[in-house]
């Protein structure tokens, strides 16, 4: 079972047929479920749900969300509303998952937090791949994003956790926090483990999808941290 899984948190992945020509998000869509009913398989304790918005009070299971603001007729998570677009998303992934355990929806991560839950990180790369993207063509996009499906690819968390927050935002990387975040508590938690290797070679990383169908970097990964 993998203690972390790396997903999407564009509207689209919940969107199917409900808007338009979205088939490219079809491939997106197959390999985030999959790896998040692999994440919830052998029923953690409890799940983090992580994203670059600060979550509402309460931020457990009776949270939900709406994707009406988007044009998509999706509601997802609990009864209470509250919940902002990347927890909206990941909340959708874990329903379709079958989850009804215990979750919480965060901002912040901590390599202590890792003791007990499965994390779920919400992020997109940069949303400038192309000139069909929503931020249109920058050059420096494809190799910043190349960069993060490397550190997600090799488990990398020192890597993760360097990320430049001030090329994220030009670049309209929707993920960048909540990459940092997770980085640098999976970094410490390797850190503080006695005997555990500091270079990366503790976490079992896969990556499962790097693609840009509409000029938004997409990612799916799953890390196994020891």
């Amino acid at each position: 079972m993998p203690s972390v899984v790396f997903c999407p948190c564009s509207p689209l992945v919940a969107a199917g047929a409900l808007v338009g020509d979205v088939s490219e998000m079809d491939a997106v869509r197959v390999e985030a479920l999959a790896a998040v009913r692999r994440l919830v398989d052998d029923a953690p304790a409890r799940v983090l749900v992580v994203g670059s918005e600060a979550p509402p009070a309460p931020a457990d299971e009776r949270a939900g969300g709406s994707l009406a603001p988007h044009g998509i007729d999706v509601t997802a998570g609990g009864p209470d509303g509250g919940l902002g677009l990347t927890h909206t998303v990941g909340a959708w992934l874990l329903d379709e998952a079958g989850w009804t355990g215990s979750r919480v929806y965060v901002h912040e991560v901590h390599a202590s937090d890792l003791d007990d839950s499965a994390v779920l990180v919400m992020a997109d790369g940069s949303a400038r791949r192309s000139e069909r993207a929503p931020g249109h063509l920058d050059d420096r996009a494809e190799p910043f994003d190349a960069t993060i499906a490397a550190a997600l690819a090799d488990g990398d968390a020192d890597a993760l956790g360097g990320i430049d927050l001030e090329l994220a935002d030009s670049l309209l990387c929707a993920g960048a926090q909540a990459w940092r975040t997770v980085g640098d508590a999976v970094s410490a938690r390797l850190h503080a483990t006695e005997g555990a290797p500091v270079d990366g070679s503790g976490v079992e990383a896969r990556l499962h999808l790097d693609d840009a169908p509409l000029g938004v970097g997409w990612f799916v990964a799953e890390w196994n941290v020891s």
